[in-house]
């Protein structure tokens, strides 16, 4: 490929990530924000002449209110730092007060992403709010794994639960203010579904999807999470639309909605497929999230025999032989739209970088953005088509 074609595509890479990430920004689950996002892919992939539709789907959503506030009030005054988590119960207007005691742990992604968990007790030992702690460091918005259990609850530091765990050690009583407000809503959204491949193979009917999210957590603009996805996906489209390809399954390429609360573009989605009888026609699926800065691949795949291809994949593209991150292709988990196929049994890959340090913050800006691994990344899914039978 010539440096000027290359100069291109990385031109159209980073365009597509600075409008989500500069123009739209925050693109949390039911806001404008979300939508605007949602109709720039849209409009992005029809200026490339793939055929593309919205599917626009109804749900239940999450408003936050306000600011959300945590204080120790004793043994020792501390202002805590702190940060919504999503589908949080609302306390009162003027909050509550309450006893700090340790719970438990609360699996957001098991095994990879355990959140230590405290209750706040009433005086009859009635809880009254919860505090999760983010284990990557400060708060950030998190999604509450218990949602259907509104209990209110707010995210502590890392660093104010080592603390808090020293005072208990040491036998304290911990009395703490909590405020959390927030309300469920009727929204509707849209995943972006589109056909940039035809196979000419008629006579077994198969398609492989390649997807990403197109929606960030509260308080991000979402470049790396998941605006490099987003530019991943565009770019496969293009190229399976301009260039010359031989798979004997079509191609269809996703922006599922609303992963940062569930996965609930992509559940939508396979479940509108379960109801047609058409989910076995999905041959398996890649996706793209979080591709563009962090010091290992971390690809969560299966079963086996797939996993041997990513692999290879990853091999062909030259990421085993790069010194500034490592290769780890590990089984499948419950952290990424994937998971709602791997469910059903269909063979599925995540391809992503972990993990930049400014992951769900307001510093996820686009000059943070290493456009080789996306390059190298987009180059693995090609690889990938050309093993999938």
């Amino acid at each position: 490929m010539s440096n000027m074609k290359t100069t291109s595509i990385r031109g159209e890479i980073k365009e597509t990530i600075r409008v989500l990430s500069e123009e739209v920004g925050q693109r949390f689950a039911g806001t404008e924000g979300e939508w605007k996002g949602t109709d720039y892919i849209h409009q992005r992939l029809s200026e490339l002449g793939v055929e593309n539709e919205k599917q626009v789907y109804p749900f239940v959503g999450w408003e936050p209110e306000g600011t959300p506030e945590l204080e120790i009030l004793s043994p020792i005054p501390k202002v805590l730092k702190t940060a919504y988590l999503l589908f949080s119960g609302s306390t009162p207007s003027t909050g509550i007060k309450g006893k700090l005691t340790y719970h438990g742990i609360k699996g957001l992604i098991p095994g990879v992403y355990d959140m230590p968990c405290y209750n706040v007790l009433g005086a009859e030992g009635e809880i009254l709010a919860q505090v999760v702690v983010n284990s990557g460091g400060d708060p950030i918005a998190l999604l509450n794994p218990r949602a259907k259990f509104p209990i209110p609850a707010v995210v502590m530091s890392y660093e104010d639960h080592i603390r808090v765990q020293e005072l208990l050690s040491e036998k304290h009583d911990i009395e703490v203010f909590v405020k959390v407000e927030g309300k469920i809503k009727e929204c509707k959204s849209a995943n972006i579904i589109s056909h940039p491949y035809k196979s000419k193979n008629t006579v077994k009917k198969k398609k492989v999807i390649v997807c990403g999210h197109s929606d960030t957590t509260l308080n991000t603009p979402g470049a790396y999470d998941n605006g490099s996805g987003i530019a991943g996906i565009v770019e496969v489209a293009r190229r399976l639309k301009t260039e010359n390809h031989d798979f004997p399954f079509d191609i269809d390429v996703i922006a599922f909605s609303n992963e940062e609360v569930g996965f609930i573009g992509a559940d939508y989605y396979v479940n509108d497929l379960k109801e047609k009888g058409t989910l076995n026609e999905v041959a398996a699926v890649i996706n793209l999230d979080q591709i563009s800065a962090g010091d290992k691949i971390w690809s969560w795949v299966g079963p086996e025999d797939f996993r041997q291809k990513v692999k290879e994949s990853f091999r062909e593209a030259g990421a085993y032989d790069r010194d500034d991150f490592e290769v780890d292709v590990d089984t499948p988990k419950a952290g990424a739209d994937e998971w709602m196929f791997h469910l059903e049994g269909i063979p599925t890959a995540l391809l992503m970088f972990w993990r930049l340090p400014d992951y769900h913050r307001p510093t996820d800006t686009m000059e943070k953005i290493e456009y080789d691994k996306v390059e190298l990344i987009i180059e693995t899914v090609f690889n990938l088509l050309n093993r999938i039978e």
